[in-house]
């Protein structure tokens, strides 16, 4: 079946130390605060650790995907890279911590792959623009979140 492969790339700066921000992305319980499209559960082990992996509904514009992830790759405090498998498509999940004037310039990066014989259609039409404007959404509520002045706890 033909596949098309797509991008999305959002970055934000958050008042919040690099360690915060990167403790935050990587607390599974808290993680649908600040990304409300992805609710994951069964977790192996911690999302610093690669090779952790669990269970991921993604929902968006109505309809709900389930995923497999995999911690892929786990640098603290600079990089946590997920990789979500599908029946319908994959999709690499990057997010990128680099300090910025006393806070956190953090970018999430998205590599994803549509398999289908539309999925060209599907994701011009519709999907991409969702995926992009979900992305926006995700990376601002991270940084109204990282920024509060509750602890976030370890």
């Amino acid at each position: 079946m033909p596949a098309v492969m797509n991008h999305v790339h959002h970055q934000i700066r958050v008042d919040a130390p690099i360690e915060r921000a990167f403790a935050l992305a990587c607390q599974a319980d808290r993680q649908h605060e600040w990304n409300p499209y992805m609710t994951c559960f069964h977790l192996s082990g911690p999302l610093d650790r690669p090779g952790t992996a669990y269970d991921v509904v993604f929902d968006m514009r109505g309809q709900s995907t389930p995923f497999r992830a995999t911690v892929a790759e786990a640098t603290p405090p600079k990089l946590l890279h997920i990789h979500l498998s599908g029946d319908k498509g994959n999709a690499d999940w990057f997010y990128r911590f680099e300090p910025s004037d006393g806070g956190t310039s953090f970018t999430i990066d998205v590599d994803y792959e549509k398999e289908g014989l539309f999925a060209g259609v599907v994701d011009k039409l519709s999907y991409h623009a969702g995926l992009d404007g979900a992305v926006r959404h995700i990376v601002e509520s991270f940084a109204a979140m990282a920024a509060a002045k509750t602890p976030t706890p370890a």
